[in-house]
């Protein structure tokens, strides 16, 4: 019994090292360059990342959405300042970001013509 176990165990290990090999291939397949497949492995290290990327992925479209402009308005990311509350509201600052609507905002409530008003 104790060969059989073992047998089966190596099998098992077998199919698992070439599923990972078939996952590796696709995702080298998939990349333009050897440096995102790099990438994509040195990520996949940090901890807690996955579980980061699962939920933003599993969330419905608005809020998936709304993180995304987020970090495109952010800029350098680094700055981004984060706090939970007691009640579960999660609150997201970027300066870069602010700026970034805050100018949208005065776009859109001002004429094209007073765009020779704004510092550049």
């Amino acid at each position: 019994m104790k060969r059989s176990r073992r047998t089966r165990s190596r099998r098992t290990a077998s199919a698992n090292e070439r599923a990972i090999e078939r996952l590796i291939q696709t995702l080298a397949h998939g990349c333009d360059t050897p440096a995102k497949v790099l990438e994509l492995y040195y990520w996949s290290r940090e901890p807690g990342l996955l579980e980061v990327i699962r939920g933003i992925a599993a969330m419905r479209e608005d809020p998936r959405a709304a993180i995304e402009a987020f970090i495109a308005l952010a800029g350098d990311v680094r700055s981004v300042s984060a706090a939970l509350d007691g009640r579960g509201v999660l609150t997201l600052a970027s300066d870069d970001a602010a700026r970034t609507v805050a100018l949208a905002r005065y776009l859109s409530a001002h004429d094209a013509d007073d765009l020779s008003r704004l510092p550049h």
